[in-house]
């Protein structure tokens, strides 16, 4: 998945987290968006917080 960092997609994410809505983007996208849910939700579970502000601003 050499295209999940990508800023488009961090932001269709962030603004529509929910899983119910992926089915309103092509199979690829519900892809990424799956794999950054599980990235959160793993984050989330062990205590942590993802920094999307730094993964936006600085990282990209």
């Amino acid at each position: 998945m050499k295209n999940l960092w990508t800023k488009r997609n961090i932001m269709d994410y962030l603004s529509h987290p929910d899983e119910s809505l992926d089915k309103n983007y092509s199979p690829i996208r519900q892809k990424y968006r799956k794999e950054l849910r599980r990235m959160d939700k793993e984050t989330k579970a062990q205590g942590g917080v993802v920094d999307w502000n730094y993964i936006l601003n600085d990282f990209m």
